[in-house]
């Protein structure tokens, strides 16, 4: 039996639901309460705190790429990572653009700019039910401005930021032309995955969907992968 321990907010979450649905694997998902991590409530689970966090029956695994290693193990008949040597390390490469850069644009554009964490807090309340909507929202632009200042992005102007931005959908529409999945694959894997997940996080900012309206090459990948890989 799978169970999927998740923040339904987190684009890790998108990326791992996505690749059980592909995988075509039943399985339970369990919205972590944030207050509980501290106090070792899920540790079993996941000892470092990270989430999402798979339970498959006694075993647990954390960590969203290698969650999906192990669901590739589950499903040979779909596999999620490429058999092909080449596109495999090129499917890395884009798997750790996405959750190692991609991530921190949308953390600092949908959670520390305040008009755009508007359209996210009834999602982040869901796991912090106790907290007042006014406190949270303090709580996370304090949270994640700090988180991203440290990292370097968060001492960029925001011109620069959008700037960025665009180029990182400009690579997008480059890498999808005359392709159907980012690895060039003949099924989606986890390069898709990973990118989808930051992607609709990163749509909540208003001024990442003013750039996103242009990029045919994105939608058209982003509805071939609902169809096969639904988020739900």
């Amino acid at each position: 039996m799978l169970t999927l321990y998740q923040f339904s907010t987190s684009p890790f979450t998108e990326k791992v639901r996505r690749a059980l649905n592909y995988a075509q694997l039943s399985f339970d998902a369990h919205e972590v309460i944030r207050a509980d991590v501290p106090n070792g409530t899920y540790k079993k689970v996941s000892p470092t705190g990270k989430f999402p966090a798979l339970l498959d029956d006694e075993t647990p695994v954390w960590d969203s790429t290698d969650i999906l290693i192990h669901i590739n193990g589950l499903s040979p008949a779909l596999p999620i990572i490429p058999i092909d040597a080449k596109q495999q390390a090129f499917a890395h490469v884009i798997e750790d653009w996405a959750d190692e850069s991609i991530y921190f644009y949308e953390v600092l554009m949908r959670l520390s700019w305040p008009h755009n964490l508007e359209n996210a807090l009834e999602e982040f309340a869901e796991s912090m039910p106790h907290v007042p909507r006014d406190q949270l929202k303090n709580l996370i632009v304090e949270g994640t401005t700090k988180l991203t200042s440290a990292q370097g992005l968060g001492r960029k102007p925001k011109e620069q930021i959008i700037e960025d931005v665009r180029r990182h959908f400009f690579a997008l529409e480059q890498l999808l032309n005359g392709e159907n999945w980012l690895a060039g694959t003949s099924h989606p894997s986890n390069a898709d995955f990973a990118v989808s997940g930051q992607l609709s996080a990163l749509l909540y900012a208003k001024e990442a969907k003013e750039i996103y309206e242009n990029c045919e090459q994105i939608k058209a990948w982003l509805s071939r992968l609902d169809e096969v890989a639904p988020i739900h």
